[in-house]
Protein backbone atom coordinates (compact mmCIF):
# COMPACT_ATOMS: atom_id res chain seq x y z
CA UNK A 1 0.00 0.00 0.00
CA UNK A 2 1.33 3.48 -0.82
CA UNK A 3 0.38 6.96 0.32
CA UNK A 4 1.38 10.39 -0.98
CA UNK A 5 2.17 12.95 1.70
CA UNK A 6 2.24 16.66 0.78
CA UNK A 7 4.20 19.18 2.86
CA UNK A 8 3.51 22.96 2.57
CA UNK A 9 6.63 25.07 2.70
CA UNK A 10 6.76 28.74 1.62
CA UNK A 11 3.90 28.24 -0.83
CA UNK A 12 5.64 25.34 -2.54
CA UNK A 13 4.29 21.84 -2.45
CA UNK A 14 6.95 19.30 -1.80
CA UNK A 15 5.61 15.90 -2.57
CA UNK A 16 6.96 12.90 -0.79
CA UNK A 17 6.17 9.35 -1.39
CA UNK A 18 5.98 7.07 1.58
CA UNK A 19 5.66 3.36 1.27
CA UNK A 20 3.50 2.07 4.07
CA UNK A 21 4.05 -1.56 5.00
CA UNK A 22 1.11 -3.64 6.08
CA UNK A 23 0.66 -3.56 9.86
CA UNK A 24 1.31 -7.28 10.34
CA UNK A 25 4.73 -6.99 8.64
CA UNK A 26 6.01 -4.31 11.04
CA UNK A 27 6.59 -6.82 13.85
CA UNK A 28 8.40 -9.95 12.76
CA UNK A 29 6.64 -13.09 13.95
CA UNK A 30 8.05 -14.48 17.18
CA UNK A 31 9.08 -18.11 17.24
CA UNK A 32 6.66 -20.20 19.22
CA UNK A 33 8.14 -20.92 22.64
CA UNK A 34 7.79 -24.42 23.96
CA UNK A 35 6.96 -24.85 27.64
CA UNK A 36 9.88 -25.63 29.96
CA UNK A 37 10.33 -29.23 31.01
CA UNK A 38 10.13 -30.05 34.71
CA UNK A 39 13.92 -30.43 34.79
CA UNK A 40 14.39 -27.02 33.14
CA UNK A 41 12.02 -25.45 35.66
CA UNK A 42 14.03 -26.97 38.50
CA UNK A 43 17.33 -25.83 36.95
CA UNK A 44 15.94 -22.31 36.59
CA UNK A 45 14.78 -22.21 40.22
CA UNK A 46 18.18 -23.39 41.50
CA UNK A 47 20.00 -20.83 39.33
CA UNK A 48 17.76 -18.03 40.62
CA UNK A 49 18.17 -19.24 44.21
CA UNK A 50 21.95 -19.18 43.91
CA UNK A 51 21.87 -15.66 42.42
CA UNK A 52 19.29 -14.25 44.85
CA UNK A 53 20.66 -10.97 46.27
CA UNK A 54 19.09 -11.30 49.74
CA UNK A 55 17.35 -13.72 52.10
CA UNK A 56 14.04 -12.01 51.26
CA UNK A 57 14.54 -12.64 47.54
CA UNK A 58 15.66 -16.22 48.16
CA UNK A 59 12.78 -17.21 50.45
CA UNK A 60 10.01 -17.72 47.84
CA UNK A 61 12.43 -19.54 45.52
CA UNK A 62 13.49 -21.90 48.31
CA UNK A 63 9.82 -22.49 49.17
CA UNK A 64 9.11 -23.53 45.57
CA UNK A 65 12.10 -25.87 45.52
CA UNK A 66 11.13 -27.43 48.83
CA UNK A 67 7.59 -28.03 47.56
CA UNK A 68 9.17 -29.90 44.65
CA UNK A 69 11.31 -31.91 47.10
CA UNK A 70 8.14 -32.91 48.97
CA UNK A 71 6.24 -34.24 45.96
CA UNK A 72 6.73 -37.79 44.72
CA UNK A 73 4.25 -37.95 41.87
CA UNK A 74 2.17 -40.50 43.79
CA UNK A 75 -0.85 -39.32 45.78
CA UNK A 76 -0.55 -42.32 48.09
CA UNK A 77 3.15 -41.76 48.81
CA UNK A 78 2.57 -38.03 49.31
CA UNK A 79 -0.24 -38.70 51.82
CA UNK A 80 1.85 -41.17 53.79
CA UNK A 81 4.77 -38.73 53.74
CA UNK A 82 2.52 -35.99 55.14
CA UNK A 83 1.37 -38.32 57.91
CA UNK A 84 5.01 -39.14 58.69
CA UNK A 85 5.73 -35.42 58.97
CA UNK A 86 2.73 -34.98 61.27
CA UNK A 87 3.99 -37.83 63.46
CA UNK A 88 7.46 -36.29 63.50
CA UNK A 89 5.95 -32.96 64.57
CA UNK A 90 4.13 -34.76 67.37
CA UNK A 91 7.43 -36.34 68.53
CA UNK A 92 6.18 -39.80 67.53
CA UNK A 93 9.39 -41.00 65.93
CA UNK A 94 8.40 -44.66 65.81
CA UNK A 95 5.28 -43.97 63.75
CA UNK A 96 7.17 -41.53 61.53
CA UNK A 97 9.85 -44.17 60.85
CA UNK A 98 7.28 -46.85 60.03
CA UNK A 99 5.51 -44.52 57.59
CA UNK A 100 8.75 -43.38 55.96
CA UNK A 101 9.87 -47.01 55.54
CA UNK A 102 6.65 -47.70 53.68
CA UNK A 103 6.99 -44.54 51.55
CA UNK A 104 10.52 -45.59 50.55
CA UNK A 105 9.19 -48.99 49.49
CA UNK A 106 6.62 -47.24 47.30
CA UNK A 107 8.99 -44.61 45.90
CA UNK A 108 12.61 -45.76 46.38
CA UNK A 109 13.90 -43.07 43.96
CA UNK A 110 12.43 -40.19 46.00
CA UNK A 111 15.08 -38.34 48.04
CA UNK A 112 12.99 -36.58 50.67
CA UNK A 113 11.85 -39.60 52.74
CA UNK A 114 15.50 -40.64 53.16
CA UNK A 115 16.33 -37.13 54.32
CA UNK A 116 13.51 -37.12 56.90
CA UNK A 117 14.44 -40.60 58.08
CA UNK A 118 18.06 -39.44 58.50
CA UNK A 119 16.83 -36.63 60.76
CA UNK A 120 15.01 -39.16 62.98
CA UNK A 121 18.04 -41.47 63.13
CA UNK A 122 20.30 -38.55 64.01
CA UNK A 123 18.00 -37.39 66.81
CA UNK A 124 17.90 -40.98 68.08
CA UNK A 125 21.73 -41.14 68.13
CA UNK A 126 21.79 -43.73 65.33
CA UNK A 127 24.74 -42.22 63.48
CA UNK A 128 25.14 -45.13 61.04
CA UNK A 129 21.47 -45.03 60.05
CA UNK A 130 21.55 -41.26 59.71
CA UNK A 131 24.66 -41.33 57.54
CA UNK A 132 23.30 -44.10 55.33
CA UNK A 133 20.05 -42.22 54.74
CA UNK A 134 21.60 -38.80 54.19
CA UNK A 135 23.90 -40.28 51.55
CA UNK A 136 20.90 -42.01 49.94
CA UNK A 137 19.06 -38.68 49.83
CA UNK A 138 22.01 -36.90 48.19
CA UNK A 139 22.49 -39.71 45.68
CA UNK A 140 18.91 -39.14 44.53
CA UNK A 141 18.90 -35.33 44.76
CA UNK A 142 22.46 -33.91 44.62
CA UNK A 143 21.14 -30.36 45.09
CA UNK A 144 19.33 -31.05 48.37
CA UNK A 145 20.83 -28.25 50.45
CA UNK A 146 19.01 -29.33 53.64
CA UNK A 147 20.58 -32.77 53.30
CA UNK A 148 24.01 -31.11 53.06
CA UNK A 149 23.18 -29.15 56.21
CA UNK A 150 22.28 -32.41 57.94
CA UNK A 151 25.50 -34.01 56.77
CA UNK A 152 27.46 -31.03 58.08
CA UNK A 153 25.75 -31.29 61.47
CA UNK A 154 26.54 -35.01 61.64
CA UNK A 155 30.18 -34.47 60.75
CA UNK A 156 30.46 -31.68 63.30
CA UNK A 157 28.90 -33.88 66.00
CA UNK A 158 31.46 -36.58 65.16
CA UNK A 159 34.30 -34.07 65.48
CA UNK A 160 35.18 -34.12 61.77
CA UNK A 161 35.32 -30.38 61.17
CA UNK A 162 36.85 -30.61 57.69
CA UNK A 163 34.06 -32.87 56.43
CA UNK A 164 31.51 -30.63 58.16
CA UNK A 165 32.98 -27.58 56.42
CA UNK A 166 32.82 -29.28 53.02
CA UNK A 167 29.20 -30.30 53.55
CA UNK A 168 28.18 -26.81 54.68
CA UNK A 169 30.06 -25.32 51.74
CA UNK A 170 28.08 -27.54 49.36
CA UNK A 171 24.86 -26.22 50.92
CA UNK A 172 26.13 -22.64 50.64
CA UNK A 173 26.98 -23.03 46.95
CA UNK A 174 23.36 -24.04 46.31
CA UNK A 175 21.63 -21.62 48.67
CA UNK A 176 23.94 -18.80 49.88
CA UNK A 177 21.13 -17.15 51.86
CA UNK A 178 20.40 -20.04 54.22
CA UNK A 179 20.03 -18.46 57.68
CA UNK A 180 23.20 -18.65 59.75
CA UNK A 181 25.12 -20.71 57.21
CA UNK A 182 27.65 -18.05 56.22
CA UNK A 183 28.53 -17.44 59.87
CA UNK A 184 28.89 -21.20 60.49
CA UNK A 185 31.28 -21.47 57.54
CA UNK A 186 33.34 -18.53 58.77
CA UNK A 187 33.69 -20.10 62.23
CA UNK A 188 34.65 -23.49 60.81
CA UNK A 189 37.02 -22.08 58.23
CA UNK A 190 39.38 -20.68 60.84
CA UNK A 191 39.26 -24.02 62.67
CA UNK A 192 40.04 -26.16 59.63
CA UNK A 193 42.61 -23.99 57.88
CA UNK A 194 46.08 -25.30 58.48
CA UNK A 195 44.87 -28.53 60.06
CA UNK A 196 45.95 -31.78 58.39
CA UNK A 197 43.71 -33.11 55.59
Amino acid sequence: MAATIRFWHGGLIIAGFLAVAPAHAQTPPQPEQRPLTIQEQRDSLFARLKAAPSPEAARPLAAQIERIFERSGSDTADLLFKRANDALGAQDSATALDLLDFVIQLRPEWAEPYHRRAVIHFRGKDEDGAMRDIRAALAREPRHYHAYLGLGAMMQAMGNRKAAYRAYLSAYELHPNLPGLKETLERLKSAVEGSPA
